[in-house]
């Protein structure tokens, strides 16, 4: 009997990604303008410097991992960025013929919401261990999520040595962990040739053993849990470090 939960575990992760990468768009952009209007194109940089960096690192990384061919990397470009508007990229090639290569566009033009949000979501799991609970035991996680950031903001949380080095983190990576229009279209190119697997997997999963299947969906489900929770990890500071910038305009007299 034909089995589609692999396909829709893979449309839920590839849905879930465009509907974040929309939102962390939307974020990252006001919360770049505040930073200009209040920091200017120097203080932008400054920021950026790291932020940029890690963006463009993690599409570098992920295009390594796929077997991508590195033509050309430019982790920070200040002076060209101020004339063009890219502060950053890495242009790769890959092979048309190869699947694997061709899945990998999507992980790449995603890399910087994946990795921006997990090292976010590795710190505070490493600096709240009590407060996280398990996720793969988790059925309802909002609550879990909720539970999580009201222990975290208890005076005893706030005050811990690890604070700092969290809100430094996020005012360095949250504003350039979205994807650009290059990285949607490259990442929408991956997202077609992954549909088109996991079809081809959904038609062949009739004669493969049913404990087989089991375990391939049980990973997805929880890789896709964890992706899902950072991610909402990643908006809820995300929209903290906008609203900062935002109030530090106002209170200047720019407006928001």
């Amino acid at each position: 009997m034909t089995n589609f939960v692999i396909l829709f575990i893979v449309l839920e992760y590839i849905a879930i990604t465009y509907a974040f990468g929309l939102i962390y768009k939307l974020i990252g952009w006001k919360s770049s303008a505040y930073i200009r209007s209040n920091f200017g194109w120097a203080g932008y940089c400054i920021l950026g410097s790291f932020g940029v960096t890690f963006h463009e690192l993690s599409h570098l990384v992920t295009a390594i991992l796929f077997r991508h061919k590195i033509n050309e990397v430019r982790l920070f470009r200040p002076f060209q960025g101020k004339a063009d508007g890219t502060l950053g990229y890495v242009n790769h090639s890959w092979n048309q013929k190869s699947l694997y290569q061709k899945i990998g566009n999507f992980f790449i033009g995603t890399a910087p919401m994946f990795f921006g949000a997990g090292l976010l979501f590795l710190l505070l799991r490493v600096a709240y261990p009590a407060v996280f609970v398990s996720i793969a035991e988790i059925s309802d996680v909002p609550s879990a999520l909720g539970a999580a950031f009201m222990n975290m903001l208890k005076p005893s949380s706030l005050l811990t040595q690890w604070m700092p080095i969290i809100i430094v983190a996020a005012i360095f990576i949250c504003p350039y962990m979205h994807m650009s229009w290059a990285d949607v279209k490259g990442a929408t190119s991956g997202a077609i040739t992954m549909i088109i697997v996991a079809v081809g997997l959904s038609l062949v999963s009739a004669v493969i053993p049913v404990y087989t299947v089991a375990q391939i969906q049980r990973v997805m489900n929880t890789f896709v849990t964890y992706y899902f929770y950072a991610l909402i990890l990643g908006f809820i500071m995300s929209i903290a470090m906008a609203l900062c910038f935002g109030l530090i305009s106002l209170i200047r007299g720019k407006g928001l």
